[in-house]
């Protein structure tokens, strides 16, 4: 595949800055627009007619239409910017589309509810087999207290289930 040089990579740049680009997007579209130009070249046009057909493609109206969708889906206030990880701004931006932002943020606390949950569950089973070989039951017992703890976490586990269920139903109807 024929690489292009400096000075066609300048035309494009050229007609990127004329077709008025933001500067926070230029260096991207400049790259997709010079694979675009070397993809038409690999099947056979020259750089004439594959610049001719790029530019069709990458008129004033799409730069516009692209300047307009950065400026309002892909920028932060100060504020969010200083309250932001990095984590927070790349996720954010690339899957705010679709609602897998809003679905990440939740990860933390439903790893930590899926936790209590299999402990709380594991505890109860320990104490449950406990007694059948024991055939002994009493709440004053370490499996007595384990079971009751199991239970604790369990309906805690529950209970932050429900209430991240009932927040991401308010969220989505937003």
């Amino acid at each position: 595949m024929e690489k292009l040089n400096p000075q066609q990579v300048a035309i494009l740049y050229r007609h990127l800055d004329q077709n008025g680009t933001d500067d926070a997007l230029i260096e991207e579209l400049l790259d997709h627009l010079a694979c675009e130009v070397e993809h038409f070249m690999w099947i056979g046009l020259s750089f004439e007619m594959a610049l001719e057909k790029v530019r069709l493609e990458a008129n004033a109206k799409a730069v516009s239409h692209l300047r307009d969708v950065y400026k309002i889906e892909l920028t932060m206030t100060d504020e969010q910017l200083r309250q932001a990880s990095l984590d927070d701004i790349v996720f954010e931006f690339r899957n705010k589309a679709y609602g897998a932002y809003d679905l990440r943020q939740e990860y933390r606390k439903s790893l930590r509810t899926a936790l209590v949950l299999s402990l709380g569950l594991s505890m109860m089973l320990v104490a449950l087999l406990s007694v059948f070989s024991n055939r002994n039951w009493s709440y004053m017992s370490v499996w007595g207290a384990m079971w009751m703890l199991g239970l604790v976490a369990v309906a805690y586990a529950a209970g932050t289930w429900f209430h991240q269920r009932i927040q991401h139903k308010y969220r989505m109807a937003e």
